[in-house]
């Protein structure tokens, strides 16, 4: 149909319903659904078939076979390179998985010397490697150690699409990259039209892990200091780029510490505002628990957020790494005061 055939069943879909004549408001939908799908046009055909479930929710078959039809298309639109080359992904998928994972993919290319992941810095995508060669990188002072070379079919990047936290190491690519990726933001929208498909995706990702391995053989791992759980409470301030305050302090409760670092709990129902965190500068006021009659031992600190962790009763864990590392002296009163 052209588009101006569309458009005139649509205006006659509107006058059905206005007259309640559903049976043939659902007709026309279904039809208007399935030439939309071929087309290609996914997010209106999607609309419809919203549209033709409002109308009457008890025209299953029409809804089932809107939504057969939908997938369908969207199946016969995949690219045949792409499916064999990560093949044993799309296997563990059903059609519906499958379809909602390739049409979140967006398409890169990358030159050689260019940078796709960056250790250290917020990354938001999940990424497959379709062609070419790309190096893997630790960066430790002022060296950069090789840790391993990705070819095609190598993902990378869920330790921080999976999780709120930063990459762990770079990579660059050595060649001419093309590059598959998807937004971390898709994971809401699959919880509610694919709600096994992260579950799928992680299994699958965990099974290609390799970058905490490759870190402990050359002895680099990220932590460099121990850390003792301690109990206490502090109070958090953002901070600008210019290191002055933003909005007001807020509290948490401890949960461990290092010369490098700390984590603490904050309780929230809104976690998608605890995003926005990650990556972002703040200044910290340790009341650390003392068995000393002196009483707690107090620290300020500014660093940089480098996790953000869900974990249970609406509780999450932010990491801190410090800007200067506490002294050793304040970590022998802690280490002390912890009884270990």
């Amino acid at each position: 149909m052209s588009h101006e055939e569309l458009k005139e069943k649509e205006k006659m879909v509107d006058q059905y319903i206005a007259l309640d004549n559903r049976e043939e408001a659902v007709k026309l939908l279904f039809d208007l659904i399935v030439s939309h799908a071929r087309d290609k046009n996914f997010e209106k055909a999607e609309a419809l078939n919203e549209k033709l479930y409002n109308v009457d929710p008890m025209a299953i078959t029409e809804i089932v076979r809107a939504a057969e039809a939908i997938e369908e298309a969207r199946k016969q639109g995949l690219d045949s390179d792409h499916l064999q080359l990560w093949a044993r992904l799309y296997e563990s998928l059903s059609t519906e998985e499958g379809n909602a994972l390739y049409y979140a993919m967006e398409a890169l290319d990358f030159a050689p010397g260019k940078t796709i992941m960056e250790q250290g810095e917020v990354c938001r995508y999940l990424y497959f490697i379709n062609k070419g060669e790309a190096k893997v990188v630790f960066d430790r002072d002022s060296e950069q150690l090789y840790l391993k070379t990705l070819g095609a079919s190598h993902v990378f990047g869920h330790e921080t699409f999976f999780s709120n936290t930063v990459s762990t190491v770079s990579v660059i690519a050595m060649t001419a990259v093309k590059i598959t990726r998807v937004h971390s933001d898709v994971l809401k929208k699959w919880k509610d039209s694919t709600p096994l498909l992260e579950s799928r995706l992680y299994e699958f990702c965990k099974n290609q892990e390799w970058i905490h391995k490759e870190l402990k053989e050359k002895g680099l791992e990220r932590r460099h200091h121990s850390r003792i759980p301690v109990g206490g409470s502090l109070s958090f301030q953002l901070l600008d780029k210019a290191g002055k305050f933003i909005g007001k302090a807020y509290k948490g409760e401890m949960a461990d510490i290092s010369a490098g670092g700390v984590s603490f709990l904050i309780k929230t129902s809104r976690p998608e505002s605890l995003r926005m965190l990650l990556g972002r500068r703040m200044r910290v006021r340790l009341d650390v628990n003392s068995k000393d009659q002196a009483g707690s031992l107090f620290f300020d600190r500014d660093g940089r957020i480098t996790a953000v962790q869900s974990q249970a009763f609406d509780d999450y864990s932010i990491h801190l790494r410090f800007d200067i590392p506490l002294e050793q002296t304040d970590m022998q009163k802690i280490f002390r005061d912890a009884g270990r």
